[in-house]
């Protein structure tokens, strides 16, 4: 119902949202596959396997349109880490997302990590894939009665049985029935269906992933989605645990498996294949004329139903209620030198370097710009010479629980800058909406709100959001959690030897492009210095935003590297660049064009369009110049802050 305002179309889309994976065009005849997913409620219960199969589940959905995955990105939000249970926690999702990662062969590219209290028990853990595929590799859909249902990957058991149900309550504790819940992970049969669809997707009609909800979703969601019926035996499905029963079969969510739909003649092809690639496999029904499913178990019917009754949820219209978020408070201007090093040492500002090391980001040879470097990730695509795409997903809970609307519509802009300042063109966008219980009327006009400020962003934009998730229930023990809106942005960029890094050189000048404001409400800032998260988010301009975009693709090639200006303001973007040169810059923050006169805003504030440039020119205003080993920030011939870059790389390490 709401989503649907959503805009989804451009003349580049070739299929948007509605089906396991969205296509975006980005040279001719070349497509990409992207799409966002959540596993928030297993990997609360079992962290490890929770965001394994969330991985292994993502790279599935781009497997469904032929496409090769050639990249993941995890966002993640974690409660601190001087609580044991949130650090247990993030240290198994790191792990499970590694192992399986690393395993199956698709590196992890990017992301965000962002701690607050409100995760301690309920993380929120989203993985994105990427995927390319020429026009003719997409299995080309016409499916007729007639055409076969084919299961193939790892055989039946009772592992993930009832997980969607699972992940459609609240939590209160773990109990066994939840871990029963958590589906389990084989990276080495999820290698192999890659390579199998590479192959298989010339002789089959369609691919499905087999996820949420087991052969019940996806059964009804092929045949209401082709206008057919369905005849299947569930127990000629392949099986590790033989004492599985019908409902079982049915609703259980084994992972590392996909549905294959060909006609009978097709069927000699596929199975060749799947031999040659050791991918057990087994037909189980075909197509039937009519909207029925018929379900059979050792020859009796077990279930007929309307394919309507089990493919359309009801929409149900919760009640909403607005709530009044705190108000700013006069702040008092605090030492600025402790201020900086505190907004520094911040684990949402701190290098996350010690996250994105345990994923092999090299895996593929096509990351030009790897985690830690840029703004955004950047992968090569072979297929067509230098071209590369350019992704980044962002998030800020703070700023969606003080303004759901707003919160989101910033997810978006700082998603679509990130891209920018790299260099690439947005495109296309995804996005995950997590909030608490729909039943609550706060959390539900959360969700409303946050709907409206995604698609204000991507009308001001004018980047079609192609897909996206939607995760309820994320609470704990009658406390939901701050709303996480996490956009996905999808860039092209025409020659990745182009793209800019974070970083400077010896002798370059610093220069800023845009306005700074006295925005610090739901800043790092405000919460690490003055303990408060209170006041508005940044204001968006999206005039401004398409305009930074020009700005920096004119620039492009000509600039030692940029940086965007967000969270932990223009003190921590000063900061991230020395850290990543290894050189260290003498600025004066006051020659910064601002619509603020306190020194503390203008180190901190947030606001939106404004990017830091490093060259021998640059655009906007030179604010200072590249060189030494210390980073000293001034106002005037008034020093404020100087640390050496060594130093401040110590104070920005986060440590798991």
């Amino acid at each position: 119902m709401w989503l649907k305002r959503l805009p989804s179309k451009a003349p580049w889309v070739v299929r948007g949202p509605g089906t396991d994976a969205p296509l975006v065009e980005v040279a001719e005849g070349l497509y990409v596959a992207f799409k966002i997913e959540s596993h928030n409620h297993p990997s609360a219960v079992d962290p490890y396997n929770g965001a394994a199969t969330g991985v292994g589940g993502i790279i599935r959905d781009i497997l469904t349109v032929g496409a090769k995955p050639i990249g993941l990105l995890v966002n993640l939000h974690f409660g601190p880490l001087d609580h044991p249970h949130a650090r247990w926690i993030a240290a198994n999702v790191v792990k499970g997302i590694s192992d399986y990662g690393n395993r199956v062969g698709v590196p992890v590219v990017g992301g965000e990590t962002w701690f607050d209290p409100d995760f301690t028990y309920t993380p929120i853990v989203l993985a994105t894939c990427v995927g390319v595929v020429e026009r003719g590799g997409v299995p080309p859909g016409g499916v007729a009665a007639g055409d076969l249902i084919v299961v193939a990957g790892l055989g039946a058991d009772k592992s993930g049985l009832g997980g969607s149900a699972f992940a459609s309550k609240t939590l209160s504790g773990e109990s066994e029935e939840d871990l029963g819940a958590v589906q389990v992970a084989d990276p080495l049969m999820g290698k192999k269906l890659i390579d199998l669809v590479q192959e298989a997707r010339r002789c089959v009609k369609y691919i499905k992933d087999l996820g949420g909800g087991g052969l019940a979703t996806a059964l009804a969601e092929l045949a209401e989605w082709f206008g057919l019926g369905v005849e299947a035996d569930l127990d000629k499905i392949h099986m590790w645990d033989r004492e599985v029963g019908p409902v079982e079969v049915l609703t259980g969510e084994t992972q590392e498996r996909l549905v294959f739909v060909m006609s009978p003649g097709q069927y000699k092809c596929f199975k060749e294949l799947a031999e040659r690639y050791e991918v057990p496999h087994s037909v189980i029904g075909r197509f039937a004329e009519g909207g029925e499913l018929l379900l059979r178990w050792r020859g009796e019917p077990v279930a007929k139903i309307p394919t309507w009754l089990a493919a359309k949820a009801p929409e149900t219209a919760w009640p909403q209620r607005s709530y009044d978020p705190p108000s700013l408070p006069q702040i008092p201007e605090p030492p600025l030198a402790k201020a900086v090093d505190a907004v520094l040492s911040s684990p949402n500002i701190a290098s996350k370097e010690a996250i994105y090391t345990r994923f092999d980001f090299d895996v593929g040879v096509r990351t030009a710009v790897k985690p830690g470097e840029g703004d955004a990730a950047v992968l090569k695509i072979y297929e067509r010479g230098s071209l590369g795409l350019v992704v980044k997903g962002d998030a800020n809970p703070r700023y969606a629980y003080l303004s759901p609307r707003l919160g989101a519509a910033n997810s978006f802009v700082k998603a679509y800058r990130n891209v920018a300042v790299v260099g690439g063109v947005a495109k296309a966008a995804v996005d995950s909406i997590n909030v608490g219980s729909p039943q609550r009327p706060e959390v539900y006009w959360q969700f409303v709100e946050a709907v409206e400020g995604l698609r204000e962003a991507a009308e001001g934009l004018g980047v079609p959001i192609v897909g996206g998730k939607v995760s309820l229930y994320n609470e704990y023990e009658g406390r939901p959690i701050k709303p996480v809106v996490a956009v996905v942005v999808l860039g092209v960029l025409e020659d990745v030897g182009l793209a800019n890094k974070a970083e400077w050189r010896d002798g370059d000048g610093i220069y800023i492009w845009g306005v700074t404001k006295g925005e610090v409400g739901g800043s790092e800032y405000l919460y690490r210095v003055h303990g408060l998260v209170a006041g508005t988010p940044p204001s968006i301009d999206y005039t401004t935003e398409k305009e930074l975009a020009e700005v920096v693709r004119k620039w492009l090639g000509r600039l030692s590297g940029a940086k965007d200006v967000g969270v932990g303001g223009l003190a921590a973007a000063l900061a991230k660049m020395a850290v990543n040169s290894g050189v260290g810059a003498d600025v004066d923050v006051c020659k910064a064009p601002a619509e603020t006169s306190r020194l503390d805003f203008l180190l901190f504030s947030e606001s939106n369009g404004r990017f830091v440039a490093a060259g021998e020119e640059g655009p906007g205003v030179r604010i200072g110049a590249a060189g030494g080993d210390r980073l000293v920030l001034r106002c005037g011939s008034s020093k404020i802050y100087e640390r050496g870059v060594e130093e401040l790389a110590r104070i920005m390490k986060l440590e798991l």
